[in-house]
């Protein structure tokens, strides 16, 4: 939902390195609570409960979507002193019912059904309504490290001292549970917390940092970033061209007449058992339920962030268009002040997978009590959202420090009631400062050492591949890409794969195995190893030039379009040229080989009777006389001369045939067109027509034109 986070809200940020990065977990030092307690700087005031044991914050999430959790992102809060030594912590969320922690009063009749409405802490409560005095204990003198516990009466359910701990259960959910017990006997640093102060977070919030280990995180400068219920700041948030309401508890109404939303579904007027079995589900809408002029447009929010460099802003959320609409819904980061192509860049949601289906009527429905059981498109949405199935992610770059960043969704072409964007968690990480370039029009290897990169440093990449979303491409790169880098350059859906060789059953076919993606921290490229990939989105920047200067005092020039990728490491100076070993097949091809190049082959460089990916089309073409290919591009070599026969090889990746072989001649690779005035072949090797233009007079069956099957119904 979009609950702005009090001062913002921060992910951890990690020292141990890893591959290309850092661990998950970063060793605060921690702050005394005389050190920040009633300070006039909201830098020093504003804290954030780190636990010692799990690496993550204190936040919210889970029942009625104000009960506390803990996650990657902290909620930030206030402390206030009491006059007997406790303290009450202010969190984010202001709701009809409050806005301090702690445990809620029990009811008069207790019962195990509404139980949890008051067996564990909340950041909506107020002295009136619950326990909210917290006593703290510095767990040895100087350490900095502290157990927080509330008293929470005299209860026999859950009276006495109640501690805050993160449960030790395992869980594969990113958001932990907390427990509740009287002692913190058999928790150890579960139950230990750390204060860190907003200053702390700027602070460790450095370009060097950035370069050496992974992105240091930027989202505590984003205001509700996890649109979570009753956010008091919501309103950084700004609609322009969507209309909406909303009350004094922030929340939104969803009926026809509002485009904009933040929700689930709920009963905006009133608390209910949907709000209390949901109410961690809330997530930003932009509907059109019939109102295209106000389906159209943006949702900003001005960030400032602190240093100039790159910044990689991500978000969950997909775009899902009515039937017959174009709508097109984007994540977007303008810098302030500059025209630059790479400051101004956006990229289309992930589109919605119709994992579900909904109606303009579940959209508007107030969901009450006895709709429990029925989940609203909101909250199916929102655990997709959990899946990291609907990530995207950009990055931007920022010309000078202290610069207004505006980031948000923009919707375009909504002109059908069904269509929907929803959106959630955004995160602002930053990259640093230093860059390479890596461009497929260059001859030698030469403007990438006189680039001075060290194998110490991480960069972000400057791309300079051509290639075409949705068709199937040869890449090769001589630096190493995750799976969370390949994906936010290529798209969250897009695909990559290796050589197999071979089919074991089908020795006419050449096989290719996918590269699991599903691990972001995985490295999936491999430096100057071969793959084919399938992108899903365009190169996020698309206009102007960038140049970056040399040591001997010239410049490198690429031309947009180029994709941009966050810390990547060139661990050494690459081979302009390479291949894999050979794999034997039975096939007419003979053994085959895996080649690649990083430099532009300007001459006749391709052997004839190789296989090649057109740029164009994205199919499988035979050589039938040496090419040139440009850089970061790979082709599949055989050991046979002359013509090949009409039992042409085909390519499958995981066992399913993509692409098609066509015979090629020409100067450029990526601008063949397939050849149209091939003979006809039936599968006997027997000619059956001069010319694929007749195909449409030949029986059903199947016939091999250029070295392709052609299936005739």
């Amino acid at each position: 939902m979009l609950l702005p986070l009090l001062a913002s809200v921060l992910i951890a940020i990690p020292i141990q390195t890893m591959a290309q990065g850092q661990d998950a977990s970063y060793n605060w030092v921690g702050n005394s609570i005389s050190d920040f307690i009633n300070s006039g700087d909201t830098d020093m005031s504003t804290v954030y409960l780190y636990n010692v044991g799990t690496g993550k914050y204190l936040n919210i999430g889970s029942n009625w979507g104000t009960s506390v959790s803990a996650y990657a992102v902290g909620m930030p809060v206030i402390l206030t002193a009491n006059a007997d030594g406790t303290y009450q912590i202010q969190g984010s969320l202001t709701t009809s019912d409050g806005k301090y922690l702690g445990f809620p009063n029990p009811p008069s009749m207790p019962t195990t059904q509404n139980q949890p409405d008051w067996d564990r802490v909340y950041s909506d409560r107020t002295s009136a309504n619950a326990n909210i005095n917290w006593t703290i204990t510095e767990t040895s003198s100087g350490s900095k490290t502290y157990t927080l516990y509330c008293y929470n009466g005299s209860d026999a359910v859950m009276g006495g001292n109640r501690y805050l701990i993160v449960s030790n259960k395992q869980s594969s959910s990113n958001r932990l549970d907390l427990v509740y017990p009287t002692s913190t006997g058999g928790y150890e640093a579960n139950a230990e917390w750390k204060f860190v102060t907003l200053k702390d977070m700027k602070d460790a919030f450095k370009a060097q940092f950035a370069s050496n280990e992974s992105p240091a995180d930027a989202t505590f400068l984003v205001d509700d970033q996890d649109m979570n219920r009753s956010n008091r700041k919501v309103g950084e948030w700004q609609a322009s061209g969507f209309n909406y309401s909303m009350n004094s508890s922030y929340s939104f109404d969803q009926g026809a007449s509002y485009t904009y939303y933040v929700g689930m579904g709920n009963k905006w007027t009133a608390n209910d058992d949907y709000q209390r079995q949901y109410g961690s589900y809330w997530i930003g809408s932009i509907r059109n339920l019939g109102n295209d002029s106000h389906a159209n447009g943006t949702l900003t929010q001005a960030v400032t962030v602190l240093k100039k460099g790159w910044y990689k802003l991500s978000c969950d959320g997909f775009c899902s268009p009515g039937a017959g609409s174009n709508m097109k819904a984007y994540l977007f980061a303008n810098a302030a002040n500059s025209t630059e192509g790479r400051s101004n860049v956006s990229a289309e949601l992930n589109i919605f997978g119709n994992d579900f289906t909904y109606t303009a009527a579940d959209l508007i429905k107030v969901n009450v009590a006895s709709d429990v059981p029925n989940e609203s498109p909101y909250i199916k949405a929102a655990k997709l959202f959990e899946t990291g199935a609907y990530n995207n992610s950009i990055l931007v770059y920022v010309p000078s420090d202290n610069t207004r960043l505006n980031i948000g969704i923009k919707v375009e072409n909504s002109t059908e009631d069904l269509d929907w964007t929803a959106f959630d968690n955004f995160q602002l990480k930053y990259c640093g400062d230093n860059d390479m370039v890596l461009d497929e029009g260059q001859i030698s290897l030469e403007y990438l050492s006189k680039q001075e990169l060290s194998p110490s440093n991480a960069y972000t990449l400057i791309l300079k591949r051509t290639m075409t979303p949705g068709l199937w491409s040869s890449i090769t790169l001589p630096v190493a890409l995750t799976a969370a880098q390949f994906k936010t350059a290529f798209g969250d859906h897009a695909k990559l794969a290796r050589l197999k060789g071979q089919d074991e059953d089908i020795p006419t076919r050449i096989d290719f195995e996918s590269v699991d993606l599903s691990d972001d921290g995985a490295t999936v490229i491999v430096p100057s190893q071969l793959y084919i990939m399938q992108s899903t989105r365009t190169a996020n920047v698309t206009t102007g030039n960038y140049s970056k200067d040399l040591n001997d005092h010239t410049q490198i020039t690429v031309a947009a379009p180029y994709f941009t990728i966050n810390n990547v490491v060139l661990a050494s100076m690459p081979e302009a040229t390479f291949a894999e070993t050979p794999k034997t097949t039975s096939t007419e091809a003979g053994s085959i080989q895996f080649c690649g190049t990083q430099i532009n082959q300007t001459a006749n460089f391709v052997p004839a009777q190789s296989y090649v990916l057109g740029g164009n089309n994205g199919k499988w073409y035979h050589t039938t006389s040496a090419l040139p290919i440009k850089g970061f591009r790979c082709w599949i070599a055989t050991n046979t001369s002359g013509a090949s026969p009409a039992k042409a090889v085909t390519f499958a990746i995981d066992g399913k045939t993509e692409g098609e072989v066509t015979a090629i001649q020409g100067q450029e690779l990526d601008a063949q067109p397939a050849r149209t005035d091939a003979a006809v072949y039936n599968l006997q090797g027997q000619k059956v027509a001069s010319d694929a233009l007749d195909l449409d007079r030949l029986p059903a069956g199947i016939y091999i034109v250029s070295h392709r099957k052609v299936a005739i119904k």
